[in-house]
């Protein structure tokens, strides 16, 4: 673990303001603004340089690219992508995290994700969820439990969301971007 690594002082405002966005922007079927949101969400996330982030946000895009069709989509490849996207954080930032663990349990967040769209009982992305963020920062899964629910939380507005026929107004967004701070906001507090 790297105390000192910039992927572990994002800003927890910022980073839910970007994911919310990140979602609308994908929903919407906005491409430009989704790559836009997109390389933001990267560069917050894991403290990059522009040019750094700029790849990395490829990589990512390349996995999700796989990963989307369904029910036609190939897991395997979207963990590869993933795999070089974790293994450039690592050699970055000098982290030392397992970075073949890292990018399944990062696609596996999406299988449960999408098994469980829009339900309430979100245990499964709560556990998800954990599992990735002790891997990648190299802490207990136990102090990532509040930070993953709160996530799982924002997410789960976020499908409500879609299902309500995706309205600019209302208070879905609001709690969606809400509940994504209270996440990032625990995450931020348990690795530094």
């Amino acid at each position: 673990m790297n105390p000192d690594s910039p992927m572990r002082k994002f800003d927890p405002r910022r980073l839910a303001q970007y994911e919310k966005e990140n979602y609308v922007a994908y929903y919407q079927k906005s491409w430009l603004k989704l790559l836009r949101v997109s390389v933001a969400m990267v560069k917050e996330a894991f403290g990059l340089s522009l040019p750094q982030t700029v790849y990395g946000a490829y990589l990512v895009a390349r996995a999700e690219v796989a990963f989307a069709p369904f029910p036609d989509n190939d897991i395997p490849k979207a963990e590869a992508y993933m795999r070089r996207f974790y293994a450039f954080i690592q050699r970055v930032h000098r982290e030392e995290f397992d970075v073949g663990q890292a990018a399944k349990l990062e696609v596996n967040w999406w299988i449960v994700h999408r098994e469980l769209f829009a339900n309430a009982e979100n245990g499964p992305l709560v556990d998800a969820l954990a599992d990735l963020w002790a891997q990648a920062y190299g802490v207990p899964i136990a102090t990532m439990r509040q930070a993953a629910y709160h996530r799982a939380l924002g997410i789960l507005a976020s499908d409500r969301w879609v299902r309500a026929g995706k309205p600019m107004d209302g208070p879905l967004l609001a709690e969606e971007e809400e509940e994504l701070f209270k996440g990032y906001a625990a995450l931020r507090e348990a690795i530094t």
